[in-house]
């Protein structure tokens, strides 16, 4: 059952990504890291902070631990939830790149996310343990507790339901037909995540609007809490003439959103000339062109256009607040990636031969260029191999141990030496998350200081510690509770202590969901590439580029660097102060190229195979990767490469040529060299030694 928990909260946030698509800027991926704080750190906070206040007012009051929690249910609690499920945006929204940054629709479909992954932390704890008794019924399963019995809809119901609840009390209809409930926690966060945007993004009088959705969503679970906790009331019947409303609340608040962003979105785009696609400008027509791009070849310019899509609504919801300088990094990476689109945009482009394999060698080569580590192979594949082991036992407890069927799974974790088993890989998954947040506080100012381009990436890395320090958290108590009375077995909270979901809270239960937390940090390390490739000296539109459209920004860049650029003589690309006067005076650039080669020929006792210094040298081949000159062949039989500082200016082509040369003299069985003129910039050096080796990488004075 837990998977079809998870599948079902799920869903109800994937239908609102989907139906946000034309104004959303935020990607999948931080949406998804949204639902893990959701469940990881708002629900850490939510419950420390419901056991302080219930406890503090028992012993104030002299009335009953069960009483207070019954009170405070729907007094209390409501504002207390809704308040901590939005906080993240609350916080992240303090730093003016985000709340500038992101739009109505961001704010709303985060918040969403928020909720969805409280939401599944309540059914989790209540019902995840549950399969043993489970029953196969109305094409999903009830648990058999109640007259008013809890169902789990099965994958039929929860693929045509909308914003399906991963649990709610079993609704027939006069038919015999099943209602599906809907997820009412992700539907209050979806109001408070637009409130959250209409704080951070409205102007003077405007702000004060955004209490009117935050209230809505706590009035509503005061309801349904007070209604919860109280025989039949008058409340039961305002809860059933506000169903149809609530399902049709979010997506209010979503079209609301979008509506005030797509005005944002027309506005920038008339102030921004220079970020629009030819198409666009010639027709005004931004669908038209997109769509046209899209269809030259999949998957690379689907994914770029939509990934190019996402980075210029960025920019036009920071114009709203003031219109960014020609010089602004943002504004350039997107009229730059807006160039190279419109220098691509060719059937004839994206047919070349062995285009997968050029993407391959240009990833390689920029990955290499970028590094903020100078790992090794083998530990990189440590860090990702760790986490999946440790992941492992809840996957089988929780995955497959959920379904009746399989429940022999789930009751071996629960009896004997499965639930020491689980606190032995808890302890080592604290360990690991230890270490995760050790690196996070290390680059926790890098990250603002070294991201003057995008907000997304900073937002994920405080979303990422936020999660990292709820499930320490977490874990550490449960540890704490394991080696006491409680041991493995016990309750994680002593009865009739907080609300009925926290009362079934068991120990192993928790060392379950905490293996799980390692999910929010996978894979290590990510969203920090971004700070790397800043440090070792990339410009800020090759770092927006690489992490705002992934892999399908290096297909881009593979694809463009193909006839894109001038052309030096000695085959390197021309800097843009260079590229007038070399590309109109091939005789000045042809005497370049031979004095260096005929330098690099006396320094290694070798020889020029072009026979006549300056003109193309020896061709050798890769296969599916291209081709490269061999400018001089040293004394000792070695392929060597010669340029000059015009090098750095395209390193993934250039650290493609050295492949491409490292290849060919592997071949021979001779060395492959690079010599580069002084002045040569220090990433192409770094970039050359990375690939070829320190003693192969020379530099010299011509």
């Amino acid at each position: 059952m837990t998977v079809l928990m998870v599948a079902a909260a799920m869903y109800g946030v994937v239908q609102l990504l989907l139906l946000s698509a034309p104004t959303r800027s935020v990607g999948t991926a931080t949406t998804l890291f949204a639902v893990l704080v959701g469940v990881y750190a708002c629900g850490t906070a939510a419950a420390l902070l419901e056991i302080t206040y219930t406890r503090l007012i028992a012993e104030q009051t002299d009335q009953s631990l069960t009483r207070v929690v019954n009170t405070t249910a729907y007094t209390a609690a409501p504002w207390v939830e809704e308040l901590i499920k939005i906080s993240p945006l609350l916080l992240v929204g303090l730093y003016a790149k985000v709340r500038r940054q992101w739009g109505l629709t961001d704010f709303t479909i985060l918040g969403a996310a928020l909720g969805a992954g409280f939401g599944l932390l309540e059914a989790l704890l209540r019902y995840a343990l549950d399969a043993d008794r489970a029953i196969a019924a109305h094409g999903g399963w009830i648990v058999p507790e109640s007259l008013s019995a809890p169902y789990v809809p099965g994958p039929v119901h929860v693929l045509t339901s909308w914003l399906p609840a991963p649990v709610a009390p079993l609704d027939l209809g006069r038919g015999g037909e099943v209602a599906v409930g809907t997820f009412t926690h992700l539907v209050w966060s979806t109001l408070a995540g637009l409130g959250v945007g209409v704080l951070w993004r409205a102007r003077g009088w405007w702000k004060p609007l955004a209490l009117l959705p935050l209230g809505a969503a706590v009035a509503h679970h005061t309801l349904n809490n007070y209604a919860a906790t109280h025989a039949r009331t008058p409340a039961d019947d305002w809860l059933e003439n506000c169903e149809t409303p609530l399902r049709l609340a979010p997506l209010a608040a979503l079209l609301l959103a979008m509506t005030a962003d797509v005005v944002s979105l027309h506005r920038a785009k008339r102030r921004l000339p220079d970020t629009l696609l030819p198409a666009e400008r010639r027709d005004g027509d931004t669908i038209a062109a997109v769509l046209h791009y899209a269809s030259l070849r999949t998957p690379w310019t689907p994914l770029i256009a939509l990934r190019f899509l996402r980075l210029r609504r960025s920019l036009f919801y920071e114009a709203a607040a003031a219109l960014p300088h020609p010089q602004d990094p943002l504004r350039q990476a997107v009229a730059d990636t807006a160039a190279r689109i419109a220098a691509t945009d060719d059937p004839r482009t994206w047919r070349t031969p062995g285009l997968r394999a050029r993407i391959r060698a240009v990833a390689q080569a920029t990955a290499t260029a970028t590094a903020a580590t100078t790992v090794t192979r083998t530990r990189r594949l440590l860090t990702l191999l760790i986490p999946c082991v440790l992941v492992l036992p809840s996957v089988v407890f929780l995955g497959l141990g959920s379904f009746g069927s399989t429940a022999e799974a789930q009751e071996y974790f629960t009896t004997g030496t499965g639930p020491k088993l689980l606190r032995t890989f808890a302890v080592a998954a604290l360990a690991w998350i230890a270490w995760q947040l050790s690196i996070l506080f290390r680059t926790w100012r890098h990250m603002t200081e070294a991201t003057p381009t995008l907000a997304e990436p900073l937002a994920t890395h405080r979303f990422r510690t936020a999660s990292a320090l709820g499930s320490a958290t977490t874990g550490t108590l449960l540890l704490w509770r394991s080696l006491g009375e409680a041991g493995p077995e016990g309750q994680a909270i002593p009865p009739a202590h907080l609300l009925d979901a926290l009362d079934r809270f068991l120990v192993y239960l928790g060392f379950a969901l905490l293996l799980l937390s390692l999910l929010a940090l996978f894979p290590p390390g990510a969203g920090l590439a971004l700070a790397g490739a800043t440090a070792t000296g990339e410009g800020a539109l090759g770092a927006a580029l690489a992490a705002r459209l992934g892999l399908a920004g290096i297909a881009l860049m593979a694809v463009g660097a193909t006839g894109s650029e001038g052309e030096a003589a000695d085959g390197e690309t021309a800097s843009p102060g260079e590229g007038r006067s070399r590309s109109t005076d091939p005789e000045r650039a042809e005497r370049v190229g031979a004095a260096r080669e005929q330098k690099v020929a006396e320094l290694t006792d070798g020889t020029i195979p072009s026979g006549a210094p300056g003109k193309p040298g020896m061709k050798v081949t890769k296969p599916g990767a291209g081709t490269t000159d061999v400018d001089v062949i040293g004394g000792d039989g070695s392929y060597i490469a010669v340029g000059g500082p015009a090098k750095a200016r395209n390193l993934a082509k250039f650290g493609e040529k050295c492949h491409i040369l490292k290849y060919a003299a592997e071949q021979q069985g001779v060395r492959a060299q690079v010599y580069l003129e002084e002045g040569t910039p220090e990433p192409a050096l770094k970039l050359a030694r990375k690939i070829l080796g320190d003693a192969n990488v020379h530099t010299f004075t011509r």
